[in-house]
């Protein structure tokens, strides 16, 4: 493990410690609540793309959409068959990404 990866986990075991605190606490689980600082609807589409190779590998794209209907991320997968890795979209491919899958998806919240 990286120590990026390290300091990641770290913060991530310290944040569910707390949540757990929140769980069995009302006024710790108030606290929390009323300090998030705010929060943002993001809706998730999984793209199952071709693969001439199904046995062997898939891969495909999570699209990540506003309350407007805007793709605002993308990351590629890639899943074998021991194991899968997810990457971050490059900055530089989003736009493609947006351009040929944008109205490709309808988004409608009340």
């Amino acid at each position: 493990m990286s120590k990026n990866e390290q300091k990641i986990m770290k913060e991530l075991n310290k944040r569910m410690k707390e949540f757990k605190a929140a769980l069995k606490d009302e006024k710790k689980k108030f606290d929390l609540m009323d300090n998030i600082p705010g929060s943002e609807v993001l809706i998730r589409f999984e793209v199952f793309l071709p693969s001439k190779n199904p046995e062997e590998f898939v891969d495909g794209l999570y699209l990540y959409m506003n309350d407007e209907g805007a793709i605002v991320n993308a990351e590629y997968y890639f899943r074998d068959m021991s194991d899968v890795e997810v990457i971050n979209m490059p900055e530089d491919y989003l736009p493609v990404i947006k351009d040929l899958f944008g109205d490709s998806f309808t988004l409608e919240v009340e």
